[in-house]
């Protein structure tokens, strides 16, 4: 797609979502618009990868039993999709991401007309989980610490099969089509909360996001998230996706999702500003009503506390009890969800708006919270790309590696731009006020031209 047609580039995702079971998976284009406040402009990325066989397998297994989940979700069958278009989900190994953070899965296109109408593409990026430590797992009885390093790609395996596969790709948009007619049967079909006739629904040419707006994609995550909480509750999600774990170690595993996703919800208050009321981020947004939800449970099914840490300054113990999980937790979500679901479904404005802002608000005790995080807050992941190079006559390839840390991560910079840094320094000089970085001058630049000393001052000049 060269000229920027975007018909032309849903023509290019319909045919890519029919490219079933490849070997090197690919795509590129405008994907995204989380960084957009109008949730209209998508980001440019793209990426190449190779398929994980193994964990495809259980993916596709998913997929096959995927009827089967929906039939649980909350909602009545009027609310879900006339037909469920069976989507290829394969496990990825990421070769290379470009865009502005690598995601761990992906449900693609976002044209609403493609994804209910013909169908996506589900992918888990499996090597791009962030592989944590005991010392950065703040806010966490140590009890709990040791067993989410040991389940943390278990869990959020789980998490991310479900929420991509059956969050983002069910549901039903209730349609005001162009011939006049409706997409459901508004003769018979009720809003479940008021047994009223559905009053509301997308128009013409009205998209998911265009009505909801700037909520749209932190409750979208919400959805999906919680669509992963649900269906982890139940033996048939765990038969298809840990066949080789015992009940017990699946008991462990789905304690560590629900443990992740409360957890999530305490370290994205940093992402939350009080002074403007709002949140800065849809994903941080979405984790942090789902620990209200949770805490809103009872029993003490989940608490948040304010501690003494080891250190003497204040701390955050988050604690989940684990025998609640099937009675407590699975029915405050699910409420939830039935209740976004819906609002999403019927294309309910006001009331879907006004239900995300009680759960989105942060009171005076989660503001001091918010402090605490802040406070404690550890150095941004950094995120290090390996590389290809080609042997011989093109008759093979060779895996480049780079050690992990801050010199593999200069190195890896150094290996992927190793013919020339020109093209880099007249992109820089092009596009730089395009961004939040103060920029260098073309004559610095030019005194450090060499490539490791270009890559490390762009680094340096980025983090200040």
């Amino acid at each position: 797609v060269h000229g920027g047609d975007m018909e032309d580039h849903k023509n290019s995702q319909r045919h890519w979502i029919k490219d079933i079971g490849p070997s090197v998976e690919t795509n590129i284009g405008f994907i995204e618009s989380y960084l957009d406040p109008s949730k209209t402009r998508a980001e440019w990325e793209g990426f190449v990868a190779c398929v994980d066989k193994v964990q495809s397998k259980k993916l596709n297994d998913l997929v096959s039993n995927a009827e089967i989940l929906i039939s649980k979700l909350p909602w009545d069958k009027a609310f879900e999709k006339d037909k469920f278009h069976r989507p290829d989900f394969t496990s990825l190994e990421i070769i290379t991401f470009a865009c502005s953070g690598t995601p761990v899965g992906i449900n693609i296109p976002n044209y609403d007309e493609i994804r209910q109408n013909e169908g996506y593409k589900n992918v888990n990026l499996g090597n791009v989980y962030p592989v944590p430590t005991i010392n950065t797992m703040l806010f966490l009885s140590q009890q709990d610490k040791e067993l989410m390093f040991k389940h943390y790609k278990t869990s959020l395996f789980l998490i991310v099969a479900l929420h991509e596969l059956l969050g983002h790709g069910t549901g039903k948009l209730f349609q005001k089509l162009e011939s006049g007619k409706f997409n459901f049967d508004s003769n018979t079909v009720k809003n479940p909360f008021t047994n009223e006739e559905i009053k509301t629904f997308y128009d013409v040419n009205q998209t998911w996001h265009s009505k909801f707006g700037e909520i749209s994609d932190g409750y979208e995550e919400c959805r999906a998230d919680c669509v992963a909480l649900y269906l982890g509750c139940f033996d048939e999600s765990m038969d298809v996706l840990f066949p080789e774990l015992s009940k017990e170690e699946r008991e462990e595993v789905l304690y560590a999702a629900w443990v992740e996703c409360c957890w999530a919800g305490i370290k994205a208050l940093m992402f939350y500003s009080p002074d403007a009321k709002s949140w800065q981020q849809a994903h941080m947004n979405a984790n942090y009503c789902i620990l209200k939800v949770c805490l809103e449970a009872g029993d003490d099914f989940v608490r948040v506390e304010k501690t003494t840490g080891s250190d003497g300054k204040p701390d955050i113990l988050l604690t989940l009890d684990r025998t609640k999980i099937h009675s407590h937790g699975k029915k405050a979500i699910g409420d939830f969800l039935h209740r976004i679901h819906v609002y999403k479904s019927i294309s309910d404005v006001e009331e879907g708006g006004k239900f995300w802002n009680r759960y989105s608000e942060v009171d005076e005790f989660m503001t001091s919270l918010r402090q605490i995080v802040v406070d404690r807050r550890l150095p941004r992941r950094l995120e290090l790309q390996h590389d290809l190079e080609i042997v011989g006559d093109r008759e093979d390839v060779n895996y480049v590696t780079f050690s992990e840390d801050y010199e593999g991560i200069i190195q890896s910079h150094i290996y992927h731009y190793r013919s020339s840094v020109d093209d880099v320094i007249n992109y820089w000089l092009r596009d730089y006020q395009r961004f939040r970085i103060q920029a260098v001058s073309y004559t610095h630049l030019r005194a450090h031209e060499t490539p490791e000393h270009l890559v490390c001052r762009l680094l340096l000049e980025k983090k200040k």
